[in-house]
Order: C-alpha cells, then sequence, then structure tokens
C-alpha cells in the first residue's frame, strides 16, 4: 500500500516539474535548468488519471495509515484539483501572463554556487536564447480579454523582467567577464525586447471582471486548499476580524494621543532605520532569534542557514522576497532574503520604517517563511518540500506568527511595533474580505474599493488596484484565511498558553511541510492518534 501511495505521489511531482519546470529548477533539480515548458492549452484529461489514481490511494489508506502517506497523498490530490479548477471549471486552458513569466525567471543561475559559474552561465544563456520565441508563442494564447488585476500584474511583470534581465546580465559580464562575454549581453537584449513584446501583447487584451460568483468560488476554496467551510460563514468571520482588528487600533491610536488610525501610521513613519535596510533587518533578526528562544514556543532550527542580499534588481524590485533554498540541491544552498534599498525616502517612511520592519522580519524570517522550510523533516516527501503551492499554509502560518509575536509580549513597551503588526493584520483581512466579497457577488469592485480605501488608508488608486490584484489573484486573501484556520485549530484542539502546549502544537503544524489546510489540519490530528469517531467536529476540513 505504501510503495503504491508514493509511486501515485511521484507521478504528481513529475507532472508538476514537467509542466512547471521552474518549480523543478528551485527545488533544486537542475535537469531542468534551461528547460521551458511547452506552450499548449492544457487539457482535463491531463489530470484526470493521476487524480484518480491518487483519489483511490487517499480513500483505500486504513486511518491508522503513516500520517506521512496520508499528507503527502493529501498534497498531491490538492495540486491536481486546484489545477483541474483552473482547466475545467474557470475554462482556462492556457495559463495567464504571470505564470508563463514565472518560467522565465534566470536568476536562479546566480542565486547559489550549485555548480560552477560556467555550467551556470552556459545555462543562463541557454535559457535566454529561448526566450524570444517562448514568449512569442505564450502571447499568441491570450483571448481578447484577461481579467483586470491579471492583465495589470502582466503588463508590469513584464516591463520589469524586460528592465531586470539586461541589468542583471550586465553587472554578471563586469565582474566576471573572463567567464560571461559580450555574447550574453545580446542574448539578453534579445530577451529585453521579447519582454516588451509580451508586455504590449497583455496590453492589447481588454479587461475583465471575471468572478467566480457563489458556487465557484467555494468549489476553488475546496479544490485549492480543501476548505468545505461555507462562503456566508467565512464571509462573516472575516468581517469579524476587520471589526476587531479596527477596534484594536482605534484604541491603541487613542492611548497614543492621536486621532485615528492614519495618524497612528504617521507615527511609524517617523521611525526611519538607522542604517541601510539590510544592516538593520539582519540585527532585527537575530535579536527575534533570541526572543523567541526564549518564549520556546516553536523549535528554532537552521539547517541552511538564510541569506539578507540587497534587491536582485533595485531598479525593478521594491518588496522584501523570500527564496527558500532548493530541498533536492546537491549540496545544501542557504535561504535568501532579497531587501530594498529604496532611494525614495517615502518607501522607507511607509513600509520600511523600523517596526514595519520588526513585522517583516517575523513574517520573512523568525518564525515565519524561513523557520517553516527549515522545519519540515528531510524524511517529508517531496512534494511537501518542494511545491510552493499552498499559500493558505505558508502565508497563513508567517502572518499568523506575527499575531503570536505580539501575543507572547515582542512589542511590551513598544506600543509601534502593535500599531505595525495591526496594521498589516487589517490590510490582509481587508484583502479577504474583498476575495469573498466580490467573488461571491455581495460587493461590487467600486464598493469594495471605497471600503478597502476607508479601512487601510489607501489613496482610491492603490484601494482600486489591490482589490483588482486580489480578485485576479487569490494569494493575497489567503494570509488572513490561513490565521484564522490556525487560530480556530488551536482553540479546537486545546491548546492552552504554556510554552510546552504552544511549542507541540506549532511544531506539529510545521513538520507537515508545504501542503493545503486542509491535509495539516489532518495531520495534525493524525499525529494526536485521536479516534475518528471522537473528532467529526475538529475534521471539518480535512480530504
Amino acid at each position: 500500500m505504501t510503495s503504491a501511495a508514493l509511486s501515485s505521489v511521484s507521478a504528481v511531482v513529475d507532472y508538476v516539474f514537467e509542466r512547471y519546470p521552474q518549480v523543478g529548477r528551485r527545488a533544486g533539480c537542475h535537469e531542468f535548468d534551461a528547460r521551458l515548458p511547452e506552450v499548449s492549452a492544457d487539457a482535463p484529461s491531463d489530470v484526470d488519471g493521476l487524480l484518480t489514481a491518487v483519489r483511490a490511494r487517499l480513500e483505500a489508506l486504513p486511518e491508522d495509515a503513516d500520517p506521512e502517506v496520508r499528507a503527502d497523498l493529501g498534497t498531491a490530490m490538492r495540486v491536481l484539483t486546484d489545477e483541474r479548477f483552473r482547466i475545467a471549471e474557470r475554462g482556462r486552458p492556457h495559463r495567464g501572463p504571470d505564470l508563463w513569466l514565472a518560467e522565465t525567471d534566470v536568476h536562479v543561475y546566480l542565486r547559489s554556487e550549485y555548480a560552477p559559474l560556467d555550467e551556470r552561465v552556459a545555462a543562463l544563456s541557454r535559457h535566454l536564447v529561448q526566450l524570444p520565441d517562448f514568449l512569442a508563442a505564450a502571447a499568441k494564447t491570450f483571448g481578447r480579454t484577461l481579467p483586470a488585476g491579471e492583465r495589470i500584474s502582466g503588463i508590469e511583470n513584464a516591463r520589469a523582467r524586460a528592465a531586470s534581465v539586461p541589468n542583471v546580465v550586465a553587472q554578471l559580464v563586469a565582474v566576471r567577464p573572463d567567464v560571461a562575454d559580450s555574447s550574453l549581453l545580446e542574448l539578453a537584449d534579445a530577451a529585453s525586447a521579447a519582454f516588451a513584446g509580451f508586455a504590449d501583447a497583455v496590453a492589447a487584451t481588454q479587461p475583465a471582471r471575471a468572478t467566480f460568483g457563489p458556487d465557484l468560488l467555494a468549489a476553488y476554496l475546496e479544490a485549492a486548499e480543501g476548505i468545505d467551510t461555507p462562503v456566508d460563514e467565512l464571509l462573516a468571520q472575516t468581517e469579524a476580524e476587520v471589526r476587531h482588528l479596527v477596534a484594536r487600533l482605534d484604541a491603541l491610536a487613542a492611548h497614543l494621543g492621536v486621532r485615528n488610525r492614519q495618524e497612528a501610521y504617521e507615527l511609524l513613519s517617523a521611525q526611519l532605520p538607522a542604517g541601510s535596510v539590510v544592516t538593520v533587518l539582519s540585527g532585527i533578526i537575530e535579536r527575534l532569534r533570541e526572543f523567541w528562544a526564549e518564549q520556546d514556543v516553536v523549535t528554532l532550527t537552521s539547517r541552511y542557514g538564510l541569506d539578507i542580499r540587497p534587491a536582485r534588481d533595485a531598479s525593478t524590485s521594491a518588496a522584501v522576497v523570500f527564496d527558500h533554498a532548493g530541498a533536492l540541491e546537491k549540496v545544501p544552498q542557504p535561504h535568501v532574503l532579497h531587501v530594498p534599498e529604496p532611494d525614495d525616502p517615502a518607501a522607507l517612511r511607509d513600509y520600511l520604517n523600523e517596526p514595519m520592519l520588526e513585522m517583516i522580519a517575523v513574517h520573512e524570517a523568525v518564525p515565519g517563511h524561513y523557520l517553516h522550510h527549515e522545519a519540515t523533516p528531510e524524511h517529508a516527501g517531496v512534494i511537501r518540500r518542494c511545491m510552493p503551492w499552498f499559500p493558505g499554509t505558508s502565508e497563513g502560518w508567517a502572518h499568523y506568527t506575527e499575531e503570536l509575536a505580539i501575543e507572547r509580549g515582542l512589542a511590551e513597551g513598544r506600543p509601534l511595533v502593535e500599531v505595525a503588526a495591526l496594521r498589516y493584520a487589517l490590510e490582509a483581512a481587508t484583502r479577504l474580505l474583498v476575495f469573498l466579497s466580490v467573488h461571491s457577488g455581495r460587493r461590487k469592485f467600486g464598493a469594495a474599493a471605497a471600503e478597502a480605501a476607508t479601512l487601510c488608508a489607501w489613496s482610491p488608486e492603490r484601494a482600486g488596484r489591490e482589490v483588482l490584484a486580489v480578485a485576479a489573484n487569490p494569494a493575497g486573501a489567503m494570509y488572513t484565511l490561513g490565521k484564522l484556520h490556525i487560530r480556530r485549530w488551536r482553540e479546537l484542539a486545546g491548546v492552552r498558553d504554556s510554552a510546552a502546549d504552544l511549542k507541540s502544537f506549532h511544531d506539529r503544524l510545521l513538520r507537515c511541510g508545504s501542503a493545503p489546510l486542509s491535509t495539516v489540519w489532518r495531520y495534525y490530528l493524525d499525529g494526536r492518534h485521536v479516534p475518528t469517531a471522537s473528532t467529526t467536529t475538529l475534521r471539518r476540513n480535512r480530504d
């Protein structure tokens, strides 16, 4: 049974790596270097056979089956149901612009020394030479319309890559002309022109609303994360969370002697980092390690290490980006946190001030994304160590740790750190509110944008973009959805506030790795060996 189950899971991993070679590369499987996917329409039949086999293996498992095998099968099933949902239920046999663009990423060749530089530059060259034809073919797959948020993202992403690729290659040639000569610059320029053409092709489409409707929204949540909670219930929970966060922020603003949330945010803006962002963030992370070691509510590990580096291309990147190490690398590599060093003082004031950097460090590093990847044991299935597929769990955990940090006293005597945490939480909850309400038909785009602007103190322009973005890409909604699930699991499992109870709970969740929410919860329950008959209410969200 175990051999057959793992064979089914391996087939799903092979499917993903073949269809999405960039996932294989990022996992450290470098036979996929310089590989691009075939540009063709996907069909339900591409996944149906795999899905039937995986589902049959999962349903045949006895109640006392190995939790690791069940978790691998549950994860594999959700990869396939999510993929099938896009192809069949959404009627999107061709990938959207950002999924095509993900396959064009060339930073992986320069990220770490997984092979001698000349071998990596050769792979980079082979990759670049294919991009013009690949992007031209991908651009032909667009219909007359694209979801409005997807269209905006595709245009901006393609234009950013048009600038970024020549910049990165020029830096490489300048530093190592013995390995990377001027022919690489010519390939980069040709790729840049191809990205610009791709952006123009996306811009030539018309924006569409592309909302799910309540039934399809419920089907999406089930397919992507195994969530079967009614949409109305999820929406009510989200609205309650928004009200709770607004009340906390308003009370904290009054405590700080200011009139409203906006003025509290202005207090944050005055706390500029005393030095480069990389240096300040590095110091915060080291301090956080000491904080969490004292709290002892989650096991700290450091197998691969964490490098904190400036953004890969300062001209096109303004975000903090966590880049996990490939679990399949033959020579272990560090995780990398890419950090911008903006010239614009407004960026420092608004989102890179010191209290906000404190929350960024919790979310991205300790005990957020970095620890999550570190904590997944080596014996966990490849599918749970290598598939960046489930933001409900990955972003949900990282966002939950922000709340946990405040709960455990990180902001004690530092109220602006709590303001930063609550600001992030309110923005994330608003994105979930927008996603659920727009796709369920409860709010129109304009009304959702107006509400988001009021709640988050966003400009009308930013609020409109945020609404379009989260409607087109659900990942932004999953931060709060995952956090609410983890918070609810903690309550249902009867976890007390003692360090020992919390540590046992958190460590078990993290061991499951990158898996859908339903699978993580079942994995936790399997670890407790709770009989099914007594846990009906606990297992509502399960595979």
